[in-house]
């Protein structure tokens, strides 16, 4: 058909057809500027990366009121016994795509299990082979797993090292690697 010509009828399947490696958004990549740390949204379906290069265990320090959580270097949090809380940090992705870091609570050290941090864990090694939401469940004190339908396709992980997630995710003044630091001068009333 020549270029001047409308095909007879526009809404030809032919004359609509498009391929998609033609697509507008053909080698574009989304740039990684925010990475939140937080719990899983209870409404979206998430899986946790299973590479051990994509965890790890470490301190933080959570400000309730202004939702905002911190990573301690350890010599710190040595510094500072109940402000902070030793969690495994592990990547996770939602089915939309975005990306978030996890703290997800460890055992207690004296040897007490509380069940709500108990089916967190077991959530987050679900969510290494399946998508998973996790619920709260007020009643039982606990939360609820569940498990999204077999098929679904495997998660698109960020092209960042965990080093980079760490950096986006605690950078502009979220690492607390010394006494001095204004939050800390905060809580201590200085």
């Amino acid at each position: 058909m020549p270029n001047d010509q409308k095909p007879a009828d526009p809404f030809d399947p032919l004359a609509l057809r498009i391929d998609p490696a033609s697509g507008p958004n053909l080698g574009v990549k989304k740039a990684l500027v925010h990475v939140p740390v937080q719990k899983p949204n209870r409404q979206h379906y998430f899986r946790t990366r299973v590479d051990a290069d994509f965890r790890m265990t470490m301190a933080i320090l959570e400000l309730k009121e202004e939702r905002e959580t911190y990573a301690v270097a350890p010599n710190v949090a040595a510094a500072l016994p109940g402000e902070t809380r030793i969690v495994e940090l592990r990547l996770c992705v939602t089915r939309a795509g975005n990306v978030y870091l996890w703290p997800v609570p460890l055992p207690s050290t004296d040897g007490r299990e509380n069940s709500w941090h108990k089916t967190a864990r077991e959530a987050a090694e679900l969510a290494e082979t399946q998508w998973v939401r996790i619920v709260a469940n007020m009643g039982a004190g606990c939360y609820d797993i569940l498990i999204a339908p077999p098929g679904l396709s495997d998660p698109v992980w960020p092209d960042a090292s965990f080093a980079e997630l760490l950096r986006v995710a605690f950078g502009g003044g979220r690492l607390i690697d010394s006494i001095d630091h204004p939050v800390l001068q905060r809580l201590l009333g200085r």
